[in-house]
């Protein structure tokens, strides 16, 4: 019995597996069945072996998901990564098979690596990190560098899954605050509203709002980002302009989360701190996702008409 060359064998098989149907030019042999059944054996056990390796690192992922606010998108990009890969699924059928072995093996090394690492660090991020590029260096060992290629933009969205470490969200999140608080002080001033900055404090005659962490604007900008991101690959703009939206998230974070301090202050002068740390504090999320959503939508808009 000759079994051909495992990548070809692999190739074909995991392609079924993920219903494109890809089928690589492999010679009818009635006498080959040990061979599917030895590649099915070997494909479930290091699926089996991965979600082993990987069920603690995910559950923690999940947890955070679940509990950190800042990172509540999280939960929806692996849907979102699948949805792209189904709507594309008829140009993947056409991938050519092959070509991404030696690469596909080095990805595969380094997510092993830093999973390893991780662990042993008990660094969260970097065996986070090694969930997205296992599965690009699978996709390139086991189906090839066409495929992959034609899948690049929702596996790459599956690394605007992974939380940030702590000590880069540290570092940025108070220049963030100082730069809310000095633009919602500069849009009160035009609104003639009465008020003086303390640092990250706005003080006015009645109400003392202080811009505290969760509203740096940081939640925004990543979720604005994200969506920034969604909302590109399923327009028909250009790459460049895709870049363009997605650049375009950043100062359209930052605009929503001003709006959103300045609408708090504006309603404790005018109407009460009661109703600023009420009504207006339990709404505020949503006018920072519903603003910043219109001007991506608005910017999208513009990018399509201008010539």
């Amino acid at each position: 019995m000759k079994i051909g060359y495992p990548k070809r064998l692999f190739g074909a098989r995991v392609s079924q597996l993920f219903f494109l149907e890809i089928r690589l030019p492999v010679a009818a042999d009635p006498t080959n069945r040990t061979g599917d059944r030895t590649q099915r054996a070997l494909l479930g056990v290091c699926a089996l072996l991965s979600a082993v390796l990987y069920l603690p690192v995910l559950i923690k992922l999940a947890g955070q998901w679940l509990g950190d606010s800042n990172y509540r998108h999280g939960l929806l990009i692996p849907l979102v990564s699948g949805l792209f890969l189904w709507r594309s699924r008829e140009s993947l059928k056409k991938a050519v098979p092959g070509g991404g072995e030696i690469a596909g093996l080095m990805v595969i090394a380094l997510a092993s690596v830093f999973l390893v690492g991780g662990t042993a660090a008990c660094e969260l991020f970097t065996t986070r990190l090694s969930i997205p590029l296992l599965i690009i260096g699978t996709s390139l060992f086991l189906v090839g560098k066409d495929f992959t290629k034609r899948a690049a933009f929702p596996l790459l969205l599956l690394f605007f899954m992974i939380p940030l470490p702590y000590i880069i969200y540290y570092k940025i999140t108070f220049p963030l605050q100082l730069m809310s608080a000095r633009l919602s002080a500069a849009v009160l001033g035009l609104l003639e509203v009465s008020v003086i900055r303390k640092g990250n404090i706005l003080l006015m005659p009645n109400y003392a709002l202080e811009v505290v962490a969760a509203c740096s604007g940081l939640r925004s900008l990543m979720t604005m980002i994200t969506l920034a991101l969604i909302y590109a690959g399923f327009s028909a703009l250009s790459n460049v302009r895709k870049i363009m939206l997605v650049a375009f998230a950043i100062p359209a974070a930052i605009a929503a989360n001003t709006l959103r301090l300045v609408v708090t202050a504006v309603g404790a002068h005018m109407v009460g701190p009661s109703f600023a740390d009420g009504v207006l504090h339990e709404i505020s999320g949503l006018i920072v996702f519903l603003s910043g959503l219109l001007m991506i939508m608005i910017a999208a808009g513009i990018l399509k008409w201008v010539r």
